[in-house]
C-alpha cells in the first residue's frame, strides 16, 4: 500500500488507539458533522488489522471487516466515497467483481472489507450469518439494538485458528447524535442505565468550540459551522453541529432555551459554605423527583444533586433518601422543601398532606416554603427561563452538576409536549414521563429563588435611607 498521509484530531486518535485484546470491545465516537469521524472508523481498522496475529501458514495478519449502512443509497453515496477517496483501487488493495468487498493489503496485512447494506430483510439474513474478525457501523444510531447484537456474535469468528485465530475482535462506528429516548443513549450511559464495561463512547467538541476538529479540512475553515447554521432550524444546530441529543419527533421540549455545553458544569459542583441548600420537590406515588440547589451571592443558580424516585411514598422518601442525602452529601447546611403548592392540600381518606410529613419532627422535621400558591406551568417555564437565558457575572446564571442526568435528560427534550404529525400540539400539559418529574421539581426551585430575588430587590427599595449630615461651618 502506499503511504497515507493522515493525522487524526486528537479525539479520533485515541478513539483509533484504542482495543482489549483478546476480548470483545464496543468502540463509538460521536461528533458534529465533517468532524472526519468516518474516515476515522476507516483507519481503526487500518491499525487493528495489524494487531492480529501471524498466520502459521504464510506470516499474514488476516482479518475480516464489514462496513454496514442502514440503506444502499447511502452507503453508496457516503460511505463507500469516503473510502474510495482514502484507499485506492489497485493502490491500497484492489475490489473484487461484486465491488462490494475490497482486499486492503498493507505490509504483512491482508484485510477483507465487505459493504453491506440493510435495505432488506434478505440484506440483514446475510450480514449476520457473516463470520467476521470486525464490525464497522457509519451512523450507528440508526442502526436497530437487535441487529447490533446479533453481528456482536460474529465477532472474532474470523480467521480459523489453523490460520492465527482471531487475536483481537470488536465492533466500533461513528454517528451524529440521536434523540434522547433513542436505546443507543440509554446503552451509551446517557440515560439512567450504566455504560457497560466493554464500551467506551469518544465525543468529539461542538462544531462552535475553539477545540473544534478537522477545521483545517473543512471548506471555509474556520467560518465552516457558522455558515452551515445558517437557514437551520435551532434542532438541527443541536443536534449536527452542538452534538447535543435531541429530542423524540413525537413531541416538542417544554424548554427551548437550554444548552447542556453551556448549562452543565464540566465538573462537580461544590456548595457555598453558609448559604442554604433548597431542594424544589414534586411528590407524586407514580413519581417523585427533588431538585437540590443554591444561589450563589453572584445570582447565579447552581444545581447540585437530584433524587428521582419511582414507587415510594412521601414517609419512605423522606426517611430513606432525602435524609441520608442530606446527610452525606449537605450536612450542617440549612436546608429548605419548595414543594408543589398541591402537596399542601389533602385527599378525601387523608387528614395529613404531604407538607404535614415534611414538617413532621418525627420524621421529616424540615422547613417548607412556597413561593406562592399558584403552580400554573407557564410560571415555572417563565422562572426556569429567567436563568437559562441570563448571564451574571460573565458566565451563565444557570449551572448544572454533570451528575443531574435525569434534569440534563428532562431540560434537553425530555420533559415534553406531545404534538400530532403535522406538529400541532396535543394537549396543553406536557405528558407525563419519567421526566416530567424532575422538569416540574426543577420549576418549583427556580420559581423560589426567582421570588427570593424579587423579595429582596423589593427590601433594597423600601429601605429608608438615613439623611446626609451637612456641617454649616463647611461651604457646600
Amino acid at each position: 500500500m502506499a503511504t497515507i498521509n493522515y493525522t487524526p484530531p486528537a479525539t479520533i486518535r485515541n478513539f483509533i488507539r484504542h482495543f482489549r485484546p483478546a476480548e470483545l470491545f464496543f468502540d463509538w465516537i460521536i461528533g458534529p458533522v465533517g468532524s472526519g469521524k468516518t474516515t476515522g472508523i476507516f483507519f481503526k481498522l487500518v491499525y487493528m488489522a495489524a494487531q492480529q496475529a501471524k498466520s502459521p501458514v504464510d506470516g499474514k495478519r488476516r482479518s475480516r471487516a464489514v462496513i454496514v449502512r442502514n440503506t444502499m443509497p447511502q452507503l453508496r453515496d457516503t460511505t463507500l466515497v469516503s473510502w474510495n477517496y482514502w484507499f485506492k483501487d489497485g493502490i491500497a488493495g484492489d475490489w473484487r467483481a461484486t465491488n462490494t468487498t475490497f482486499v486492503l493489503r498493507y505490509g504483512d496485512v491482508e484485510c477483507e472489507v465487505l459493504f453491506r447494506a440493510l435495505d432488506t430483510a434478505d440484506d440483514v439474513a446475510r450480514v449476520l450469518s457473516l463470520e467476521t474478525t470486525f464490525v464497522i457501523l457509519d451512523e450507528f444510531v440508526e442502526i436497530h439494538k437487535d441487529i447490533r447484537e446479533a453481528l456482536a456474535a460474529r465477532c472474532g469468528r474470523y480467521p480459523p485458528t489453523n490460520d492465527g485465530g482471531a487475536t483481537n475482535w470488536g465492533m466500533w462506528g461513528s454517528s451524529n447524535p440521536g434523540n434522547e429516548d433513542d436505546e443507543w443513549y440509554e446503552y451509551l450511559g446517557l440515560g439512567d442505565s450504566p455504560i457497560p464495561d466493554n464500551v467506551k463512547l469518544y465525543l468529539q467538541p461542538s462544531g462552535f468550540s475553539p477545540e473544534a476538529e478537522n477545521i483545517p479540512n473543512l471548506p471555509g475553515k474556520e467560518k465552516y459551522y457558522s455558515s452551515l447554521a445558517v437557514g437551520k432550524s435551532p434542532e438541527w444546530v443541536k443536534k449536527f453541529i452542538e452534538v447535543q441529543w435531541g429530542y423524540s419527533l413525537s413531541g416538542t421540549p417544554v424548554i427551548k432555551t437550554f444548552n447542556p455545553q453551556l448549562h452543565v458544569a464540566s465538573g462537580p459542583l461544590k456548595p457555598n459554605p453558609g448559604l442554604p441548600i433548597i431542594a424544589g420537590f414534586d411528590p407524586g406515588l407514580a413519581g417523585s423527583a427533588l431538585i437540590f440547589g443554591q444561589q450563589d451571592l453572584n445570582g447565579r443558580l447552581l444545581v447540585l444533586d437530584e433524587l428521582v424516585q419511582r414507587d415510594m411514598g412521601a414517609e419512605r422518601i423522606i426517611v430513606e433518601r432525602i435524609k441520608p442525602m442530606l446527610k452525606a452529601r449537605f450536612d450542617g447546611f440549612e436546608f429548605i422543601i419548595a414543594p408543589d403548592p398541591a402537596a399542601d392540600s389533602r385527599s378525601s381518606n387523608n387528614e395529613r398532606t404531604i407538607v404535614d410529613t415534611l414538617r413532621d419532627r418525627r420524621k421529616g422535621n424540615f422547613r417548607v416554603a412556597f413561593p406562592d400558591m399558584n403552580n400554573r406551568l407557564p410560571l415555572r417555564v417563565e422562572a426556569i427561563e429567567h436563568f437559562t437565558t441570563r448571564l451574571v457575572a460573565n458566565g451563565p446564571a444557570l449551572q448544572i452538576d454533570p451528575r443531574c442526568k435525569h434534569l440534563t435528560r428532562a431540560l434537553q427534550g425530555g420533559w415534553r409536549y406531545e404534538i400530532d404529525r403535522k406538529g400541532k400540539l396535543l394537549k396543553e400539559e406536557p405528558e407525563k414521563n419519567p421526566s416530567s418529574h424532575p422538569g416540574d421539581a426543577f420549576g418549583y426551585l427556580c420559581r423560589y429563588f426567582q421570588h427570593s430575588t424579587a423579595r429582596e430587590a423589593r427590601r433594597k427599595e423600601a429601605r429608608p435611607t438615613a439623611p446626609r449630615r451637612v456641617n454649616p461651618y463647611v461651604m457646600q
